[in-house]
């Protein structure tokens, strides 16, 4: 211990062979006791002889040395036996302290070696605090050589806060004598870095009972308290993970609730007597609590997907179709800003796919709603094609490429982030959370795929990803033509201004092995008709887009019923904008119509449709506006138990107008006691619900079913929450259906034609219109009626105060001219628009709107030509407006 470390395995010879030295010292030494006992005995056997010589009368030395006699003898002999004894015992004396030194030794050695070798670190310090004695662990531990603690002080050691608790601990071994266990503090090491450590103390006492200093076992136990951190950290994460998707749960129910009112009132009161103004209004309304809804979709669905709550779904989906119906989602958006929506799925491709297609469909709804909102002309274009596949998986490569602002360089990663945009200015000029891309990147990521983006500022951009599906090869592919239809010998006139459009046409045609003659405008249309007829072929088909410039549809489907006769066969190809004013081409002869975007399969339903009728114009053009059609049912009886007033409201008046009769209750418990005294034919339940829940009241009218063996009564769930599970709780709980908040009228009606077939019977979804007469004016009458639900009073009320505003509207243009007021210019021709669209004056409503832009922009000049020809197709058009009041019914 002098040096005040442990020896290492170098000093353990030296000590062996010091103790190997030590034992023949003493064997040696209890010899030499025995041997000078011997001598001790010789030496008396001479002076016992030399006292009897001298003494005796008689005799000699040797004699008497040689010669004893007896006694002499006896007592030689005791003396002998004596030193004898009396060397043994101190022989067995010195080599039992041998083995004792020995034990004590190896006893030693072995504490050396052991405190030499355990992980922990062992020290001693005196009662001032100075270290006498540590293993090389501690050292370890500590980060100093073994010279720098030799002078080292304990309190050294220890932080400043650690100090006083520390050698607190070391005071209260000194007076209680008993050791302390687990003492836990943190060190500074020589390198300045913290550990945590624990350490036993014990005294040192000596032989007397004083203490002498203080021994101990250091443990750094860094790793375990991290580890003991990361636990605790991942438990509050997961409890704030849970709290916050009960939050989320219950934010979502108290959101959509209100949502649910605004949207649904909305609703009916555009179905109501309203003048332009307000109808523009609410619709503006109604945009925004759409854009509300999506964005509380968003926060919701990058809340499960980051909490890893998300599970996909797996259904087989017609992906040429699915596409399709997806891209007529936005087309409305798209149409309005003038831009042509296209998609393309590659001919190897497989039809029929198994996958989550609604988070599909999610992802491409955002690419796409993007590119409308950044794109200000030009087209946008979906691709798909095969990417890989191997035994039925199939790894589909999607592209959206708009020919919008285009994304800088450095922004292309960061926009996959979340709450991130290209443009993060408060001056920016488009909306959004930032969520949208950073839940499609999520989503891609979760559906086996990547997401990226190649794009070029000014020049659009191209968003790209991968998804994986299975090839569902059960069924057969839906865009194949039937084997029993025969297109081979038919041509195909297609006309589209739009190139991308256009080569997407004549695919879908020639993979039905139709000839297929594109044109890009209305003239080059006609001069391929006159060409084909001087070589005396003939076209079967034309295809016709219907917003070709300068009335160049209408001159074009004149031009071939000329060259070609009644039997021309014309497919018009309607954008969302065109299909109000369809009825228009309806004199024209028009075969059949197909809504852009063109699905493949509407677009073999309409060629074969086509050249299978006999040649005659379609009889009328209902289906588009069938969605303006008003909803019917029976007049049933329906409890409905719902605790928010305007969602009350709501749901009466709507209700009402499908002429049911009503009974509202604000809870569960006022629901089971209507139940129970009235018979009704459906239950609306509502399912958070104060005093009692929608789950809890629909259990208990099960029970008393079940007690009283009576009839079952369907009951339909109405919910806010929009957490997976929810429809399986409410199925769970007794109840026969599920309808999300907000509440769709058509959502609703569908679920009770579901749930009581016998009773709303055929779809009631459409009411008969009245049909147009013979003439162009009553054809125009008819579309106008249905646009305003069949109503003649309301169609000329309406008419009436057209007729009156839009006068005075022009003259208001012409002031704004004159004074260089670009805002009134703007404003007045927004609401001149307006008026137009809403009776589909859609010449009118184009020259409006460009008058809206020059006011935005400044050029007030301009717009003056544009007024005198606004003018000019207004007073046309009151002319046959005060016809069509005069024919209308009311």
């Amino acid at each position: 211990m002098a040096d005040h470390a442990f020896p290492k395995p170098s000093r353990n010879i030296v000590h062996r062979l010091l103790n190997l030295r030590n034992h023949f010292s003493v064997a040696r030494l209890s010899d030499r006791v025995l041997l000078m006992g011997l001598g001790v005995v010789c030496v008396y056997w001479v002076f016992e002889s030399i006292l009897f010589w001298l003494t005796a009368e008689e005799g000699t030395f040797l004699g008497a040395f040689f010669n004893p006699g007896y006694n002499e003898l006896l007592s030689r002999l005791l003396v002998l036996c004596f030193f004898m004894i009396f060397g043994s015992q101190v022989g067995h004396i010195l080599r039992q302290r041998q083995a004792l030194n020995e034990a004590l030794a190896g006893s030693e050695e072995k504490h050396r070696t052991i405190i030499a070798n355990i992980e922990d670190g062992y020290f001693e310090i005196d009662i001032y605090g100075k270290l006498t004695a540590f293993n090389d662990a501690f050292r370890n531990i500590t980060g100093y050589a073994a010279e720098q603690l030799a002078l080292q002080d304990y309190g050294r050691l220890l932080t400043p806060a650690e100090t006083e608790r520390v050698f607190g601990a070391f005071q209260n071994v000194r007076r209680t004598g008993r050791a302390i266990k687990d003492l836990g503090f943190v060190i500074v090491r020589h390198d300045g870095a913290r550990r945590w450590v624990e350490t036993s103390i014990s005294p040192i006492t000596s032989a007397d009972g004083n203490l002498r200093g203080y021994r101990g076992i250091l443990r750094d136990v860094t790793r375990r308290r991290q580890a003991d951190a990361l636990k605790q950290e991942k438990m509050a994460a997961e409890a704030a993970s849970r709290s916050k998707s009960e939050f989320l749960a219950n934010m979502s129910h108290e959101i959509r609730t209100p949502l649910n009112a605004i949207i649904g009132l909305v609703e009916l009161l555009l179905a109501s007597q309203l003048s332009q103004e307000q109808r523009e209004d609410l619709k503006v309304v109604q945009s925004a609590a759409y854009a509300l809804l999506s964005v509380i979709n968003d926060i919701l669905d990058f809340s499960k997907i980051e909490a890893g709550r998300l599970e996909l779904e797996r259904s087989p989906f017609n992906l040429r179709d699915f596409l399709g119906e997806a891209l007529k989602i936005l087309a409305v958006r798209a149409h309005e800003k003038r831009l042509e929506l296209a998609y393309r799925v590659a001919p190897d491709v497989p039809d029929r796919l198994v996958g989550d297609h609604h988070r599909f469909r999610q992802v491409l709804l955002n690419l796409i709603g993007n590119a409308v909102k950044f794109t200000d002309a030009g087209e946008i274009v979906v691709f798909a094609q095969c990417e890989s596949l191997a035994d039925d998986r199939l790894v589909l490569h999607v592209a959206v490429r708009d020919t919008g602002a285009g994304i800088p360089t450095g922004k292309q990663v960061m926009i996959f982030e979340a709450f991130s945009q290209a443009d993060g200015s408060t001056s920016r000029r488009y909306g959004g959370t930032g969520l949208g891309l950073a839940v499609s990147a999520q989503l891609v990521n979760l559906m086996g795929g990547r997401i990226w983006v190649k794009s070029t500022l000014g020049e659009g951009s191209v968003f790209h990803f991968t998804m994986a599906f299975d090839v569902d090869s059960s069924q057969p592919e839906d865009h194949h033509l039937p084997a029993d239809i025969d297109l081979s010998r038919m041509q195909a006139l297609v006309v589209d201004d739009n190139a991308t459009n256009l080569k997407i046409l004549c695919e879908m045609l020639s993979s039905w092995k139709i000839t297929a003659k594109a044109a890009t405008s209305a003239e080059e249309g006609r001069e391929l008709i006159d060409q084909l007829r001087q070589q005396g072929e003939t076209i079967d088909l034309a295809l016709i887009d219907s917003d070709l410039d300068q009335e160049g549809a209408l001159a074009l489907i004149r031009h071939l019923h000329r060259q070609a006769g009644e039997g021309a066969r014309i497919t018009l190809m309607l954008t969302t904008t065109t299909a109000k004013t369809a009825d228009r081409f309806q004199r024209e002869g028009i075969a059949n119509v197909v809504t852009k975007p063109v699905r493949p399969s509407d677009l073999l339903d309409a060629v074969i449709k086509a050249l299978s009728e006999e040649n005659m114009p379609m009889a009328t053009w209902r289906e588009i506006k069938s969605t303006d059609a008003r909803t019917t049912l029976p007049p049933l009886d329906i409890l409905v138990a719902e605790d928010t007033p305007f969602n009350q409201k709501y749901i009466r008046r709507l209700l009402d107008n499908w002429r049911c009769r009503t009974t509202v209750v604000a809870n569960g418990r006022l629901a089971i006691e209507a139940w129970s005294h009235k018979r009704f034919d459906l239950i609306l339940m509502d399912v958070q619900m104060p005093e009692m829940d929608g789950l809890s009241a629909t259990a208990r009218i099960r029970d008393l079913e079940r007690e009283k063996g009576g009839g079952h009564i369907p009951i339909i769930a109405m919910t806010a929450h929009a957490m997976k599970g929810d429809r399986e709780r409410c199925l769970d709980a007794g109840m026969d259906d599920y309808v999300p908040k907000p509440i769709a009228s058509a959502s609703l009606h569908k679920a009770i034609a579901r749930l009581l077939p016998s009773m709303v019977g055929a779809d009631p979804m459409r009411l008969p219109v009245a049909d147009g007469g013979e003439t162009a004016l009553d054809d125009e009458l008819a579309g106008l009626m249905a646009a305003f639900n069949n109503d003649g009073a309301f169609f000329k009320d309406v008419a009436g105060m057209f007729l009156s505003d839009y006068p005075p509207m022009l003259e208001t243009l012409a002031q704004a001219i004159a004074r260089q007021d670009g805002d009134l210019l703007r404003r007045t021709a927004h609401a001149l628009k307006g008026m137009a669209r809403n009776f589909q004056i859609e010449d009118a409503a184009a020259t409006a709107l460009q008058i809206e832009q020059m006011g935005g922009q400044g050029h007030i000049d301009a717009a003056a030509g544009l007024t005198q020809r606004l003018s000019d197709e207004l007073a046309r058009f009151e002319g046959r407006l005060k016809q069509m009041m005069a024919r209308a019914p009311g």
